[in-house]
């Protein structure tokens, strides 16, 4: 039986995670097995170190906890329910995380169903979840991001070297034309 100071403790511990986490992810994980559960622990630990973490937590704790965080109750209220595994990722890449959850979701036979969450504190329900992991990774973000930027300077570098080009052609021209 946890104390009601151990409880506190838990809320502070999670009320912390959840106002740094970029991902908050609810999932059903009733019928998992202790290894399947493992497994995905191991595959989110491998790619992201202790900036992520699956558990699962007392309802009541979780409740008080994204209360604390700042998160409105409405959008919530529905998804912690029952037997809830809370995943939070603390990294500029979040989608990677949702996407790593849905490929294990195919392995896994639909387990553990994602029940709804936050992206970047912006609420989603399980049914977006998959069109969200389709995002593009932050890095491919700023490539694309970049690349938007370079290419109607290296058109304009283009243009101009072709300028400069025939108005040389031009001057060995004249050059040519005196010479004779």
């Amino acid at each position: 039986m946890l104390t009601r100071a151990r409880k506190e403790e838990i809320v502070q511990d999670l009320t912390d995670r959840y106002q740094r986490a970029s991902l908050i992810l609810f999932a059903e994980y009733k019928g998992m097995k202790v290894d399947a559960i493992t497994q995905f622990r191991d595959k989110l630990y491998e790619n992201y170190g202790d900036r992520a973490r699956f558990s699962v937590t007392k309802n009541t704790l979780v409740r008080l906890a994204l209360a604390n965080a700042g998160y409105k109750e409405s959008e919530w209220m529905n998804t912690v329910s029952s037997t809830t595994a809370v995943l939070t990722i603390d990294d500029e890449d979040p989608v990677s995380a949702l996407r790593i959850m849905i490929d294990f979701n195919k392995s896994n036979k639909i387990l553990p169903i994602i029940k709804g969450g936050y992206l970047e504190r912006g609420f989603f329900r399980g049914d977006q979840a998959i069109e969200l992991s389709k995002l593009p990774s932050r890095n491919q973000l700023i490539a694309m991001v970049v690349g938007g930027f370079a290419a109607p300077i290296t058109g304009l570098v283009y243009t101009l070297n072709g300028v400069l080009t025939k108005f040389l052609y031009a001057l060995n021209a004249i050059k040519d034309k005196k010479a004779e």
